[in-house]
């Protein structure tokens, strides 16, 4: 990519990403430092899915807070970075298939981000970054310096999302963007623009709080060794098959599952795997230091290709070793991180793992601090310079 001078600190990003603090999400911490260099104003979740019963405590929940919380100056705090200047909590209903709803969310939306911009005293035209579909009428209606698609999964193949009514519009969304930035190379091929302009932004880790040392918590004190941790959503990507094989061959030790679960556990009930489920993500490092071997157990397929797992470098930043499935994402990382084929492949690197030398804890840390989160922003902000310079020469 050839140099092109870096956005103004005054150019406002507006940027549609998922509940800011929900979850510490990538787009939430490459997010936080850009907020260090330029205005952020920030789009809470618009909505991937078409409504269920069951979401109907999360419905109420985002319509009080659509009718209480007004766009604001939010000061909340965390270790690294800065949080956006503006997090707005959009009045969009989540049909987007519907074309009346769509136009009424558009205009809504628009109407929304046009306000608070103005009433901030912000005049110079935003830079556009997007990683929901549903936010496509929005793309060329601001005025914006450039827009970007930011991908990080492929929605397609997400139990959480409505691909039905998803995939019409991340068609329309890559007609109109000028350009796509997807953390796995898989998607910088499926999600490929209209624009044929593409960029490839691995994910980073929070180094300093991931190895900054942090006391065993409380519940895992009494659980045997070796404690095989996995640190991460128990969604169907998950290979509990494999899982099962860990227990019993650890059978005098731990499996220890930290995260949020979103499968039937039954299977998993097992005396030695410990279903904790999530726990906040300032607590999360003392779970990571605690395991001996840190394991991403996921089967390969249509989804997992494209996943380029976040609790990767952050097990290495936490210095543990770390056994990883056959997932191409994983494989830059090879030369500290064990990549197995096959279940038996796993079994055998999990126990190689517990005897590896104490000398390499230096070598994954030293990886891991590679791959920060603001390398990543700064990458980020060149991007996105470079797509407005080549619009300015259209």
């Amino acid at each position: 990519m050839p140099d092109a001078p870096l956005l103004g600190p005054s150019t406002p990003f507006v940027v549609f990403g998922d509940d800011w603090g929900r979850n510490v999400s990538t787009m939430q911490h490459i997010f936080r430092h850009v907020a260090e260099r330029h205005p952020v104003l920030w789009i809470n979740g618009i909505g991937h899915r078409v409504p269920k019963w069951s979401d109907a405590r999360r419905a109420v929940a985002k319509a009080v807070a659509m009718v209480r919380r007004p766009p604001a100056q939010v000061n909340e705090r965390l270790d690294f970075g800065r949080p956006p200047q503006w997090i707005l909590q959009p009045r969009v209903l989540p049909w987007h298939h519907w074309r009346l709803v769509h136009r009424y969310n558009t205009r809504a939306l628009v109407r929304l981000i046009r306000a608070t911009l103005a009433e901030a005293g912000v005049t110079e035209p935003p830079f556009l970054v997007t990683g929901s579909p549903p936010s496509v009428g929005v793309v060329g209606r601001l005025g914006e310096r450039g827009s970007v698609y930011f991908c990080m999964d492929d929605f397609l193949h997400l139990p959480t999302t409505s691909p039905e009514m998803l995939a019409p519009l991340e068609r329309r969304l890559l007609d109109r963007v000028d350009a796509v930035v997807a953390t796995a190379r898989d998607l910088t091929v499926s999600k490929r623009p209209a624009s044929g302009v593409v960029f490839h932004l691995p994910q980073g880790v929070n180094y300093e709080h991931f190895a900054t040392p942090q006391p065993m918590p409380g519940e895992m004190a009494a659980f045997p060794r070796p404690i095989v941790g996995f640190a991460g959503g128990l969604f169907d990507r998950c290979d509990v098959d494999l899982l099962l094989a860990l227990s019993a061959q650890h059978a005098g030790g731990s499996i220890v599952l930290v995260g949020p679960v979103y499968i039937d556990t039954a299977p998993l009930r097992r005396p030695n795997i410990h279903i904790l489920g999530a726990r906040p993500y300032a607590a999360l490092p003392g779970y990571v230091q605690a395991f001996d071997v840190g394991i991403i157990p996921y089967i390969l397929n249509e989804e997992t290709i494209a996943v380029d797992p976040l609790k990767l470098l952050e097990y290495l930043a936490a210095g543990i070793p770390v056994v990883c499935s056959d997932l191409p994402e994983a494989k830059k990382y090879e030369d500290v991180v064990t990549i197995a084929p096959t279940t038996a492949a796993f079994l055998r690197g999990t126990c190689d793992a517990l005897d590896a030398p104490a000398n390499l804890r230096q070598r994954r840390q030293d990886t891991a601090r590679a791959n920060g989160w603001s390398r990543r922003a700064a990458r980020l902000l060149e991007v996105c310079a470079h797509v407005a310079l080549a619009r300015d020469r259209r």
